[in-house]
């Protein structure tokens, strides 16, 4: 008997400092691999503007820079020649395009949401609402002057960003079915695991993913299918290579160096050699703790008393396990290092963990049953 295959889009993450693809098929209730790739990029690009300084002409123009030519000939080299299949794709916004807007209004039906969102987000984004895709998520609801309100997270970008990027993409001979942005889609992988899971008796457990970056930090918490919280970090952790040159007194090339050994190896020795280091420097770290439990409390409010079950971190900074260990540490909770391909492989997911590759996941889970 023939087996029921469903093949998903390639997934596209553009990040900073590299890309990542994956493309997954469904063959009869499991998931599969077609293929992966991932290329860091030999020379970051410089950091992109800040939101709100974009010029109009100029904004998402971070897939048309010349830098980035590696990305993009990175992309048509693998999608010719590496075993995808297929040319429809899910592409990521970069993440210096997104906004994330958390406003607190008188409860409202979803039919009119949009209409409300539009008319409480002027003069709150750097640009006309009118022109953003948005979306938004209900965290939950507040007493507030002895009246209810609902907290509403706003995801915005502009729409003549996405259609850049997506005209970019066309140029590489893709067929773009979907455009997601990484906080949402970093948490695909254990939306997609529990809907596929065994009824829990206590309802689904509260996972809280944190996406860790050079340049950015996302908190995002998902209960079963639902995703129910997500917040933006300003600073990611670029800083620390900052605080190693310091602590050692060594160039910012050699401590560069001495992250990617303690990143890549796995004796031991350079794991505890790795940990000492990153206490050495825990001030410089401080901010994402403070971060996470800040939205652990937050969660706790809305839900009232509902606590956080387990910690994960993803994100290209996560696949340093010192780093993912020293920070899980010091937090009250379970943490541990995401491995979103066994989320949704299961046991038969072969390898390491590839934190790294969640949003891509995510991506190409686009439209899986």
């Amino acid at each position: 008997m023939a087996r029921k295959r469903s093949l998903l889009p390639v997934g596209i993450h553009l990040d900073a400092e590299a890309v990542y693809m994956v493309q997954l098929e469904q063959v009869d209730g499991t998931v599969e691999v077609v293929s992966k790739a991932a290329r860091q990029f030999a020379s970051a690009p410089p950091p992109p503007p800040k939101k709100n300084d974009s010029p109009a002409g100029q904004a998402g123009s971070w897939i048309g820079l010349a830098g980035h030519e590696e990305a993009r000939a990175f992309i048509r080299e693998k999608i010719a020649a590496d075993g995808f299949r297929d040319k429809q794709a899910v592409i990521s916004i970069p993440a210096d395009q997104l906004i994330i807007q958390h406003l607190r209004l008188a409860p409202v039906p979803p039919e009119e949401m949009s209409g409300t969102l539009l008319a409480e987000l002027q003069g709150k984004l750097p640009y006309d609402p009118r022109k953003a895709v948005i979306r938004h998520i209900v965290a939950g609801q507040v007493s507030e002057n002895n009246e209810m309100k609902q907290d509403v997270i706003v995801l915005a970008i502009r729409r003549d960003v996405t259609e850049k990027h997506v005209a970019a993409m066309d140029r590489l001979g893709l067929e773009v079915v979907g455009v997601g942005v990484e906080p949402c889609s970093m948490c695909h992988s254990y939306m997609f695991a529990a809907a596929h899971a065994a009824p829990a008796s206590e309802g689904p457990p509260a996972v809280m993913v944190v996406y860790l970056g050079m340049r950015t930090t996302y908190v995002a918490i998902v209960r079963g299918q639902e995703m129910t919280f997500v917040k933006g970090v300003e600073m990611g952790t670029d800083h620390v290579l900052g605080a190693v040159t310091k602590d050692r007194n060594i160039t910012p090339e050699q401590a560069s160096a001495l992250r990617a050994k303690w990143r890549d190896s796995s004796e031991e020795k350079d794991f505890q050699e790795a940990l000492d280091a990153y206490n050495a420097v825990w001030p410089s770290l401080s901010h994402i703790t403070d971060e996470i439990e800040s939205c652990m409390r937050y969660y706790g409010s809305l839900a009232r008393g509902a606590r956080i079950d387990r910690l994960v971190f993803v994100g290209p900074e996560a696949k340093d396990r010192a780093l993912a260990r020293v920070i899980g540490a010091h937090l009250s909770i379970a943490a541990d290092v995401g491995d979103p391909l066994k989320v949704v492989i299961g046991p038969a997911a072969q390898g390491i963990a590839e934190p790294e590759m969640a949003v891509a996941v995510g991506l190409s889970l686009f439209g899986a049953q």
